[in-house]
């Protein structure tokens, strides 16, 4: 089931949350999910960091009060924020978040909510098997900082076998309005080698 943009996209997510979510290109929500989420966050007082292709398009349907507040937003496109040198690395991907997270707390945030659009393995024929150890170990980095990962998968451009992927490394999933455990995932000192 894909997932509809949703006004409140705060329902059900818990601190640590790393939760995953399909969309259809094909209906154009995307920017809709992504602005829902980003402006819930900037409303709360959330550091917030976007990681989604076309930024500005996403800039400029946020509320301007919510972007004037210095500092709190931080929207990169998917090369740029997960391929920095030109290609993905999960060491530097975890690294990178690892140091987002920290930071927004050393600057005083109370919450610190990342989301990203990853369309970008398809365009750049990323390692899969790396992607995935990378979302696997999102879900160790900084555990006792309060935190959400939002990651997004196109159900237009990835198979049946990425989408078990998606479902085996992420704790939790966005379905119809609400978030819910996910049977299918499993805990990375137990996913196969």
């Amino acid at each position: 089931m894909a997932l509809r943009a949703s006004g409140d996209l705060d329902l059900g997510f818990q601190v640590g949350d790393h939760v995953c979510a399909f969309y259809s290109s094909s209906s154009n929500s995307l920017d809709d999910i992504v602005v829902d989420y980003l402006s819930a966050g900037l409303q709360a007082g959330h550091k917030c960091f976007g990681m989604v292709d076309a930024p500005a398009s996403v800039r400029d349907r946020i509320p301007g009060d919510l972007v004037s507040r210095d500092g709190m937003l931080h929207i990169l496109t998917e090369d740029e924020a997960y391929m920095p040198d030109g290609q993905f690395s999960k060491d530097a991907f975890i690294s990178t978040m690892k140091t987002m997270v920290e930071g927004a707390f050393a600057e005083g945030y109370d919450r610190f909510r990342a989301v990203g659009d990853e369309s970008f393995i398809v365009r750049n024929s990323v390692d899969i098997k790396e992607w995935f150890a990378a979302e696997s170990a999102l879900n160790t980095i900084v555990p006792d900082y309060p935190h959400f990962f939002f990651c997004l998968y196109d159900l237009d451009i990835f198979d049946g076998d990425t989408v078990m992927y998606v479902l085996r490394t992420h704790p939790r999933i966005y379905v119809n309005g609400i978030i819910i455990t996910n049977p299918h995932y499993i805990p990375a000192d137990q996913l196969p080698g």
